[in-house]
């Protein structure tokens, strides 16, 4: 069966109706994305047939629903300081490896309700070392300079993930981005795995309809409001293991081992 294929350019918006044989293809973000505010929903998923489910869909509810071909696998470090001073801040600084790709995040955290997130974000693709006096010339690298204020950074925690995209798509502009993640978080010689569906509101799309998304995704699946995100999720871990070292011995940053990485193997 011959699939239909539609491309989308950065800042381009697709007139085209997605059908059940759609494949979408995601979006190349710029080399340097300037200040912008994110809003997503978090979800956990117990039965991973949510994602299956959700995938075999076209619409939903006002929506058109469109999803990419295949799965990225991101390999996700953390970074903070020896006196986690980004942390302190509500900063979060992450480097994706995507394989042909590498992409420094600046965040900044501004609330959670309900499970939706909103965080200040900066990003810039990589083409030299993680720390941000080598990123290229950006307001991500001028962010992350500024908070860390002339510190060394090491690695915090290992975030190994495994994502599928699908868009949803309202008068004919994508208002959303729905991400389906399976992965498991590394931190402190201790793992949590996580499958997760991510809801993110999108420059075409405004607050209303990331709500009548999120109305019509629970009442179609089961999905239970994530109130933490995956780096808090990995500061817990590392709590846990700091708590079980003897009193005075220093906690060790996140090494990814054999075993560990063995937990994404397909």
């Amino acid at each position: 069966m011959m699939l239909a294929v539609i491309r989308v350019e950065p800042g381009q918006q697709c007139s085209c109706r997605p059908t059940a044989t759609t494949q979408w293809h995601r979006p190349r973000i710029l080399v340097e994305r300037f200040t912008a505010l994110e809003i997503e929903a978090k979800f956990r998923v117990v039965n991973r047939g949510v994602f299956t489910g959700l995938r075999q869909l076209t619409t939903l509810g006002p929506f058109l629903l469109a999803h990419t071909s295949g799965t990225e696998r991101q390999h996700n470090t953390y970074f903070d300081t020896a006196d986690r001073r980004l942390t302190a801040d509500r900063t979060t600084l992450r480097v994706r490896d995507l394989g042909s790709r590498r992409i420094a995040t600046v965040k900044r955290s501004l609330s959670t309700q309900a499970g939706i997130h909103t965080r200040d974000e900066w990003e810039v693709d990589l083409d030299a070392g993680e720390h941000p006096a080598d990123w290229p010339a950006s307001a991500a690298r001028d962010r992350a300079l500024a908070a860390l204020d002339g510190a060394a950074i090491f690695p915090l925690m290992t975030i190994r993930t495994r994502r599928q995209y699908s868009y949803a798509i309202l008068a004919d502009a994508q208002v959303a981005e729905i991400s389906l993640d399976e992965g498991v978080i590394m931190a402190g010689e201790r793992t949590l795995g996580f499958r997760e569906l991510e809801v993110e509101l999108l420059a075409h799309g405004v607050r209303a309809d990331l709500d009548e998304l999120i109305d019509h995704l629970q009442a179609r699946f089961a999905l239970i409001p994530e109130s933490r995100g995956k780096k808090k999720r990995g500061m817990a871990l590392l709590e846990q293991f700091a708590e079980s070292l003897p009193v005075g011995s220093r906690l060790r940053p996140a090494v990814e081992t054999a075993e560990q990485a063995d937990l994404l193997t397909v």
